[in-house]
């Protein structure tokens, strides 16, 4: 077998002849770059020339500082100069290079690793039969042709499953032939060698001779070669039928054949056949055990399976493994004309992974069929960031009110936009989510990522550790894109990952086309991914959740400090009152321990929340009750009292220092008409006349009436009055939204003291 690998440069001279039938060109300085992968059969070189993927390869410094390609994770050789001598790939184009230069268990991986290239080269052109990328033409049938030196364990395989397909008459007829009159009785035999018993006057032979064989070699030879199809079946996921029921070869025996045993019975038993099918088929079944034994095929025509973009079949192998087919229209094949390589709807990063609620996110891929230890481009990263703003936006879109979402398209737009937002499933993921009832302004985490892939050292086919973080300290496997610092839950914040999955294993999986396997190996590497996403960004924010006291009404306060925690929460469980913080590591300790100190005024606080857990609990023990926190029932009243200028921080100071305010009277009017209204309120609103108020709870037990002489340090409407009516107030600011004062400040004396209905003011902006 001769060996070139993909987009290699090469001199012209190193792979002419190995080259020739392929039409290779060479560019201006006389070297040939080959963009296939696969094999094909060379009637130049008389063998097969097998092209691996530059997976394979990696760049490297030599000792004069240049850059050059190797075989990754090999070795160098010591030089009897002193200097390293590493294995390029001119190094093994030949068989004798090969020999030379690759160990034997490096030249037996090679050997299996052409056999899963075909099957998921074979794969992929069954999967997409209209695909341009694969070139392909049938491979020679066995015959009694000229013979070639077959020592790829492709060519054996391929034969062995071929010879099953185009001979199921000659095993029937040979069956047949063996079985037929078994159960005659031999009389000329069974007459001289047994005595017969006289019953009724009629002779009668207790022990007669059968017509049978002790030893059938062609039978023993059928075993092997069905026990040899029904190991290829499993191991390489062929699916060569069995088509007779023999007992086969057991696999903890099928072993010890595998390891020598099998050349040496098919040795024992050559001599036995004599018929030219018989000895093709002991010579493909020798083959199997013994590679470099020769087989009769005909080179009258050319043999190829090429992939001429094998960066689209390893895209699709990563799509079929790991990504959704059901995307909905606009995500994947974008409308502005990109195209996401993967995309898949999975647990959100940022929940309790035990939540019975279905709560997902969009994960968006992109696979980089580079070779071992390439670096991403900045147009590569660019791009990826653009995927995953478009999906926002697309998100986004299906949540705008109709009218105003279509008013600028064409009749066609309009009926597509409202068709899509009326699909099953489209709404099934929100990227912006509300509080209970006001929006916290944050979006979800989009995970964003990059796949390429990896050779282990000794080249395994693990099921485990099959994902790894790309890179290192020098070179970090994550990009962050933001516009403003410290705000992981904002739609212009973006983290974007790469991720190496092992190619081998890949590869693997693929050919095999097992749906089962496949649907396994999907589960585990979206958790995987999932889990080191969560890990990039535990590598970046601290996160904490909080949930409201009784007295807090959660809503109000995340609109009142709005600014302070714009795009650092997020209420991403199913309990609409649990929120979670996200504070990045960079921010100064003294920052962050301020506003964890001020929540904790108004929220039960679990500091360093671990991702994908379920916080109830640990909120519960704190004292947190679901639905316990305040709600503003419309129909309360509400008592509102003005202060101007720095008389309104003055006031809304010392009622959360005293814990009271005095409501001063006025004894010209119907007092006892005053007192019965105003004890019905349940709110005390300080306010400036414009934006600027602060809503507290008043205790449930009523004012009291106080005269002016006995008012004390308690803080007043008004100075020197002669009877207040005194509120209690709790010593906690109470946050709602925004209310409307056009009701207060019309008309009348606005320093009075007024009653409204509270729910009539809140607005609903």
């Amino acid at each position: 077998m001769h060996i070139i690998f993909e987009e290699h440069s090469y001199k012209a001279e190193d792979v002419k002849e190995v080259l020739k039938d392929i039409g290779a060109m060479q560019d201006v300085d006389k070297n040939v770059n080959i963009t296939y992968v696969g094999y094909f059969y060379s009637e130049t070189v008389k063998d097969c020339v097998f092209i691996l993927p530059k997976v394979l390869l990696t760049d490297i410094k030599n000792e004069e500082g240049k850059t050059i390609e190797v075989l990754a994770d090999i070795e160098p050789r010591d030089n009897e100069n002193g200097t390293k001598k590493y294995i390029t790939p001119e190094d093994i184009i030949s068989p004798e290079g090969q020999k030379k230069y690759l160990t034997d268990e490096y030249r037996k991986f090679i050997y299996e690793f052409a056999v899963w290239i075909f099957r998921a080269l074979s794969v992929y052109r069954q999967k997409k039969p209209n695909s341009h990328a694969i070139y392909y033409k049938q491979l020679p049938q066995s015959g009694r042709g000229k013979r070639h030196q077959a020592n790829t364990f492709l060519d054996i395989l391929l034969s062995l499953i071929r010879f099953n397909k185009e001979n199921q008459d000659f095993f029937m007829f040979t069956i047949r032939n063996m079985h037929s009159g078994l159960n005659k009785i031999n009389w000329t035999k069974t007459i001289s060698k047994s005595q017969a018993v006289i019953q009724d006057e009629t002779p009668v032979y207790l022990d007669p001779v059968n017509k049978k064989r002790q030893i059938n070699f062609d039978e023993e030879l059928f075993i092997i070669f069905f026990s040899i199809l029904r190991h290829i079946n499993d191991k390489y996921g062929f699916q060569a039928p069995v088509n007779f029921q023999y007992e086969l070869i057991s696999k903890k025996r099928f072993e010890h054949y595998l390891n020598g045993y099998g050349q040496l019975r098919l040795r024992q038993i050559k001599y036995k056949y004599f018929s030219d099918r018989a000895l093709a088929l002991w010579d493909l079944c020798y083959a199997f055990f013994e590679s470099t034994h020769q087989l009769a095929v005909n080179t009258d025509q050319k043999e190829y399976l090429l992939a001429k973009k094998f960066e689209n079949v390893f895209e699709s192998m990563i799509d079929e493994l790991i990504g959704d087919s059901d995307i909905p229209r606009g995500l994947k094949e974008q409308y502005d004309g990109k195209r996401v390589d993967h995309m898949y709807r999975y647990d959100a990063l940022i929940r309790d992974d035990n939540e019975q609620t279905d709560e997902q996110i969009y994960y968006i891929g992109d696979s980089k069929y580079y070779k071992s230890g390439h670096k991403l481009g900045k147009n590569s990263i660019y791009k990826q960031f653009t995927y995953a703003r478009n999906v926002i936006q697309w998100n986004l879109d299906l949540f705008l009110d109709e009218e105003i979402a279509t008013r600028d398209m064409t009749d066609d737009e309009k009926a597509d936009y409202i068709a899509d937002k009326h699909t099953d499933g489209y709404k099934s993921i929100r990227l912006r989510k509300d509080g209970i009832s006001f929006s916290t302004e944050g979006y979800n985490v989009i995970p964003n990522f990059f796949i390429s892939a990896f050779v282990y050292p000794d080249r395994k086919y693990v099921e485990a550790e099959n994902v790894r973080p790309s890179g290192n300290a020098k070179r970090p496997h994550t990009h962050i894109s933001f516009q403003f610092e410290n705000r992981l839950f904002d739609r212009d914040t973006l983290i974007l990952s790469h991720y190496d999955v092992n190619f081998l294993y890949v590869v693997y999986l693929y050919a095999r086309n097992k749906q089962a396997e496949k649907a396994t190996w999907r589960k585990q590497v979206r958790d995987i991914f999932r889990d080191e996403i969560r890990t990039v960004l535990k590598d970046h924010f601290i996160f904490h959740v909080f949930a409201p006291k009784p007295e807090t009404y959660a809503d109000g306060y995340i609109r009142d400090n709005l600014k302070e925690l714009l795009g650092k929460v997020y209420t991403p469980f199913d309990n609409p009152e649990i929120y979670a913080l996200a504070l990045d590591k960079n921010m100064p300790e003294k920052e962050s321990r301020a506003l964890l100190n001020k929540l904790e005024e108004s929220f039960y606080i679990i500091e360093n929340y671990a991702l994908g857990t379920n916080p109830s609990r640990d909120l519960h023990q704190l004292g947190y009750t679901q639905g316990a926190s305040m709600k503003v029932d419309p129909n309360d009243l509400a008592l509102f009292a003005m202060a101007e200028g720095t008389r309104f921080d003055n006031m809304v100071e010392n009622v959360l220092k005293e814990g009271k305010l005095g409501i001063a009277l006025n004894m010209e009017g119907t007092v006892l008409q005053l007192v019965e209204g105003f004890t019905r309120a349940h709110y005390l609103v300080i306010h400036n006349k414009g934006e600027k108020q602060q809503v507290f709870l008043l205790e449930p037990n009523g004012p009291s009436l106080v005269s002016g002489s006995q008012i004390g340090d308690t803080p007043t409407t008004k100075k020197n009055a002669e009877l207040y009516l005194v509120y209690p107030v709790r010593k906690t600011k109470f946050y709602m939204a925004p209310i409307d004062l056009n009701l207060v400040t019309q008309g009348g004396n606005g320093y009075k003291p007024q009653l409204h209905v509270l729910g009539q003011m809140i607005k609903k902006d």
